[in-house]
């Protein structure tokens, strides 16, 4: 091998006869190498019976180490006394207590005309309240409108309604009870209004009432006021 022009590299090539089998050392480490694979891997049922029952005891442990969780939850709500407005959401400012409507009448009418609040936040009907059973009385409080003291010409009432911009009005009046004879004061409260015992829906204890004395006849049109309500419980 002294002076030869062969390198290392091509070792495997001039050493066939030193390989056992006349095989070449990279022939044989190869062919070495594969018996040694197939002896490692088990073949047909038996494999993979083997592999079976190697995927069994790895389920098998991983069952064994589940656990449980158990105790108790506990579910609760506080509820507080009040009164609200029957539809609405349970606001307590910005609320709208319906309408006293006195309905229609030729602009020659006398006599007197009652009227109770409807539509109460958008509610058709009476406008009600509902109060929480441990609630036993409230106090109401009606102011005196856009233009109290006018029209006591043309009849009886501390309040009235006006025809648009013009000088006509009708003179009206308010009162606790449907009887007509607790009025409601301007500005001042009416205390000890007693409300349902059992939480039920009651009407708003407000009736209106007209009492147009004078045969002069008004202009025809619409007469509107406007109320601020107070309930206080």
């Amino acid at each position: 091998m002294v002076g030869s022009k062969r390198g290392w590299w091509a070792w495997p090539k001039v050493a066939k006869a030193h390989g056992p089998a006349g095989k070449t050392f990279r022939e044989y480490f190869k062919v070495n190498a594969m018996d040694a694979g197939k002896r490692q891997q088990p073949s047909g049922r038996h494999g993979w019976l083997a592999t079976g029952l190697a995927l069994a005891g790895c389920l098998v442990a991983g069952t064994a180490a589940a656990g449980t969780l158990g105790g108790t939850l506990q579910a609760q709500m506080q509820l507080t006394a009040g009164c609200m407005v029957a539809g609405s959401s349970g606001a307590t400012a910005g609320l709208n207590f319906g309408t006293l409507d006195f309905g229609s009448r030729p602009g020659t009418f006398t006599g007197i005309v009652t009227a109770t609040p409807a539509g109460g936040e958008g509610v058709s009907g009476p406008t009600q309240l509902v109060c929480s059973p441990e609630v036993l009385g409230i106090s109401v409080q009606v102011g005196s409108g856009s233009y109290a003291g006018q029209g006591s010409g043309i009849g009886v009432g501390s309040r009235a309604m006006r025809h648009g911009s013009t000088t006509a009005y009708i003179p009206y009046e308010l009162y606790r009870d449907a009887a007509h004879t607790q009025p409601y004061p301007a500005g001042s409260a009416v205390t000890g209004i007693n409300v349902p015992a059992n939480g039920a829906a009651f009407s708003l204890p407000i009736h209106g009432q007209i009492n147009k004395s004078n045969p002069t006849a008004l202009p025809a049109g619409t007469y509107t006021d406007t109320l601020q309500v107070t309930v206080t419980y």
